[in-house]
């Protein structure tokens, strides 16, 4: 993968920022200060950190060699920020990575099973086996959606750019908000391995549904053993492959976090494995987001 060495931006004689990315990057170097443990959501993926950009000969030989031209605005970033690095959710994904190509090919259509992933480009996990990709080709082409079919939201649009996309991530990180979750309340198969649990400690107790007590419901959720909770991907993805374990969403993190409270202990989630996409940074001591 091209680019890695560390460089900063200014190095690739990309150009000066646009007024949006300049104040972007501004927001998330403040935002890392107020967060020194990166306990914000997907922040320890991340670390507020990019990976180098990619100079203009890389992002001109990319796009001669996939008869493509980038949304300008990603364009911009790839150029000028880094390749993939602090972004929505658990970070932004290498563009230039070989992981990336397949979905480049063919013409997005979110109607059929294998369309949402075609002429597209891979931004990053959302959590619970759900992503966000950027459109390059066909109709759709510069607006950003999401895949949270594996929480029964579908496939939709959620911005209309890759600047706008920025920038909502941005007003809630300014806001000390959560990121904004897509699934239906409960849809994600934490909470719903979490209630058949309950749900079965009680019956086992001979208690009414819903009847635990604070008490009885701090014993039943520290004894979930570490590891005892697996997410699982269903269905090989640009993010993951079949099988392969995946990082809580943040409605469920949310829940996670709650819970924590009330006797379950973290490590009972099994850790997520390491994305086919990882978030690629200069690492925890390198240069953050040059302003």
């Amino acid at each position: 993968m091209a680019g890695r060495d560390g460089h900063a931006p200014e190095d690739d004689g990309g150009g000066e920022r646009p007024g949006w990315l300049s104040a972007w990057c501004l927001l998330v170097e403040q935002v890392a200060g107020a967060d020194p443990g990166r306990r914000r959501f997907g922040a320890r993926h991340h670390q507020y950190r990019t990976a180098p950009p990619l100079t203009a000969a890389r992002l001109a030989a990319l796009e001669a060699e996939l008869g493509l031209a980038l949304p300008a605005d990603y364009r911009d970033y790839l150029g000028l920020v880094g390749d993939g690095g602090a972004g929505p959710y658990a970070g932004l994904a290498p563009f230039d990575h070989p992981a990336q190509r397949p979905g480049l090919r063919g013409v997005h259509d979110p109607t059929t099973s294998t369309g949402p992933w075609a002429g597209v480009v891979a931004l990053g996990a959302v959590g619970c086996d759900q992503a966000t990709y950027l459109v390059v080709r066909g109709a759709d082409a510069g607006t950003v959606w999401l895949d949270a079919r594996a929480a029964g939201a579908g496939v939709r649009p959620i911005a209309p750019s890759f600047a706008a996309y920025l920038a909502d991530w941005g007003r809630d990180l300014a806001r000390g908000e959560w990121p904004r979750s897509w699934a239906p309340p409960g849809a994600c198969a934490l909470p719903r391995a979490l209630s058949a649990y309950l749900a079965g400690r009680e019956r086992a107790l001979g208690v009414a549904a819903g009847t635990l007590g604070d008490a009885e419901l701090r014993r039943e959720l520290a004894a979930i053993p570490a590891g005892a909770i697996r997410l699982v991907a269903a269905g090989a993805g640009p993010m993951y492959a079949d099988g392969d374990l995946v990082d809580p969403c943040p409605a469920c993190e949310h829940l996670l976090a709650g819970l924590a409270g009330r006797g379950l202990d973290r490590a009972a989630l099994a850790p997520a494995t390491t994305p086919r996409l990882a978030v690629a940074t200069s690492g925890p001591d390198g240069p953050g987001i040059d302003r």
